[in-house]
Formats: structure tokens, C-alpha cells, sequence
């Protein structure tokens, strides 16, 4: 068990070194991100569930948003002022923050309408079963139709 949690230790240092030396050199993406992501950031913190459902939809779609300013960052000129200068045009705040708010609008919009197409599909089975219901009795007589408790109270 202890060898488990030594490894889970060194794997994570491992990581944090890589992440943290890769950011030294990637500073101004890193500053997009860090700076485009706070809505995530944000659903992260106010999502109670296990599941995370609110910091996925809003963390892709936020990502989403931001990887348009890291791409154009990295095909024009990887820089600070290049950086500095995405972050103070309101159309990209608008993008990335925009596109949070769309998460968040899936967020709370997708049950309703999944629940919606489950009540439908729910629906046109029991017409369905009920219409092989009535093949059935034509076919065989009423008796198929009979339900248990008819039968128990017959008794």
C-alpha cells in the first residue's frame, strides 16, 4: 500500500515539473489560459456533484473560446505584448466568457431536453404496447388481457 502512494507521489512531482518547466517557456499562453479559463474556474468551484457535470460543459466550451486567442497568439508572434494585447481587446473577453456562458447554457438546458426526448420515445412504446395489447386480444380473447389482481379477486 505504501509503495502506492510513493509511486502516486513521484508520478504527480513528475508531472507538476514538467507542467511547471513547460509553463517557463510558454508564459504568455499561459497567461491566456489563465486568464480565459477563470469561468471554469468558476463552474469548478460551484459544482457540489462527483461528477462534475457544470465544470465539464462550461471548461470545454470555455476552452474552446480561449483556443481561438492561444492559436492566434502562437501562429503571430508568442510575446507578452502580444499576449497583453489579445487580453485588453473586449471582443476577446467577449469569445471566451461567451463561449463559458454557451456551457452554461448546455448545462442547464440538455437534461430538459433529454428528458423531453425520453418522455416521447416513453410514450410511443406504450402506444405500442398497447396496440400489441389489442392485436393480442383480437387474436386470443379477452382472457390475455386479464390483469392479476381481476384474476385473484375472482378466486
Amino acid at each position: 500500500m505504501a509503495a502506492g502512494t510513493a509511486n502516486a507521489a513521484a508520478t504527480r512531482t513528475i508531472i507538476i515539473t514538467i507542467v511547471g518547466g513547460l509553463a517557463i517557456f510558454t508564459l504568455p499562453t499561459v497567461l491566456i489560459l489563465g486568464v480565459g479559463m477563470l469561468p471554469t474556474l468558476g463552474a469548478m468551484l460551484a459544482d457540489r456533484r462527483k461528477e462534475k457535470y457544470a465544470t465539464l460543459c462550461v471548461g470545454c466550451m470555455n476552452f474552446m473560446g480561449v483556443l481561438a486567442y492561444m492559436v492566434q497568439l502562437w501562429t503571430e508572434d508568442h510575446s507578452y505584448d502580444r499576449a497583453f494585447q489579445l487580453i485588453g481587446q473586449p471582443f476577446t473577453w467577449l469569445v471566451m466568457y461567451g463561449a463559458a456562458a454557451l456551457g452554461w447554457a448546455i448545462f442547464f438546458i440538455a437534461p430538459g431536453i433529454v428528458g423531453m426526448f425520453i418522455a416521447i420515445r416513453t410514450e410511443r412504446r406504450i402506444q405500442a404496447l398497447r396496440r400489441r395489447q389489442r392485436e393480442l386480444v383480437e387474436e386470443w380473447g379477452p382472457g390475455v388481457a386479464r390483469q392479476k389482481n381481476q384474476d385473484e379477486d375472482k378466486d
